[in-house]
């Protein structure tokens, strides 16, 4: 008949073996997960916690002499933010020395930052740094409101998630730096660098958008088509350093002249584009929006103690049948634009069929 130490010390390996394979289990849902590095940050301390029987983890990334929660779970979730000083907290012991540490009770130890100790509720604590090849970059710590809660199976846990997600989370933050640049590259694709008004590439795929959506609705779609009065000469007399910030200074204008829902764009030189949607009486709204538009631009801009004004000329083209496209529109809206230059009239109307 087996001893009852025997019975015990196999009940204890077996138990050990589970947390083993739930380790395993863990780091296998961790290392599919297909999300940003936020994402990855936030299942990992949700399966630090679990696996640790802690009351809460976190992962804190080193930013200049400081510790920032970067994710956390538990106890310790509504604290994500929070900054740590290196130099007065057992975080930033870790960082320094590149090595688990393990606090048995806040109240005596004299290495951790007592007051963050008692704001999140932490009594002990284990600290594993998380390294990207030579590097610290940061810590993964569970914590627990009791004292001496933590054992070498919730050390292997916590240093071997350390040692995986410290790579990862320097691969996920070059793609999602790579994600960013793709997504400004396509920004700028699309902008009008001076202005950063949409530029003319822009204008022509929300264009092509928004006559779908006129269709479909059979609602009026309205295009303005301006262009600035005088710019030429304010080039010529002051400089293109001059013309540029009247260029920017009408783009605010004309902007801030617009519905919210209005799309405007620059389309090149002093030429700019207008797209007007839901107007219920075309004739009637659009001379409304059209005396806004004047009215912004006649403000003008002061440069060099001179107030410079370049008021535009304004040509309008709706829709007034099925068969109108982008290029209708684009054409007949360029066409009533030359008629206002050469006449009297503040603007002019056509109806594209």
């Amino acid at each position: 008949m087996p001893s009852t130490k025997t019975v015990e010390t196999s009940e204890t390996i077996k138990a050990e073996r589970d947390r083993l394979l739930e380790i395993v289990t863990a780091l296998g849902v961790v290392s599919s997960s297909a999300g940003t590095k936020q994402e990855l940050m936030d299942d990992t301390v949700q399966q630090v916690m679990e696996l640790t029987r802690a009351d809460g983890a976190v992962v804190e990334l080193v930013d200049g002499d400081e510790l920032e929660y970067q994710a956390a779970a538990g106890s310790v979730a509504p604290y994500v933010g929070l900054r740590l000083k290196a130099n007065t907290s057992l975080s930033g012991r870790c960082v320094a020395d590149s090595c688990v540490i393990y606090c048995q009770d806040t109240t005596r130890d004299l290495r951790v930052d007592a007051a963050a100790c008692k704001k999140v509720g932490a009594r002990s604590m284990l600290v594993v740094p998380l390294q990207r090849g030579a590097d610290t970059v940061g810590v993964l710590k569970s914590v627990s409101g009791s004292p001496d809660a933590f054992d070498r199976i919730d050390e292997y846990a916590l240093s071997l998630f350390a040692q995986f997600i410290g790579g990862v989370i320097a691969r996920q933050a070059e793609t999602d730096r790579s994600t960013q640049l793709a997504a400004d590259m396509e920004r700028r694709a699309l902008s009008d660098e001076l202005t950063q008004l949409p530029n003319r590439a822009a204008w022509q795929d929300a264009l092509n958008q928004a006559i779908a959506r006129a269709r479909r609705a059979r609602a009026p779609l309205a295009v303005m088509y301006l262009d600035l009065n005088g710019f030429k000469a304010v080039n010529d007399r002051l400089g293109h350093a001059a013309g540029d910030e009247v260029l920017k200074a009408f783009a605010a204008q004309l902007r801030h002249a617009m519905r919210r829902s209005d799309f405007v764009a620059r389309l090149g030189g002093d030429e700019f584009a207008v797209m007007v949607e839901g107007l219920d009486n075309v004739e009637r709204d659009i001379a409304i929006v059209v005396n806004k538009v004047l009215d912004a631009a006649r403000i003008g801009i002061r440069w060099e103690e001179e107030l410079l004004v370049c008021v535009p000329s304004v040509g309008v083209a709706f829709q007034t049948g099925p068969q109108y496209d982008a290029i209708s529109l684009m054409r007949q809206a360029d066409e009533a634009m030359y008629r206002t230059k050469n006449g009297l009239a503040p603007f002019t109307l056509i109806g594209c069929q």
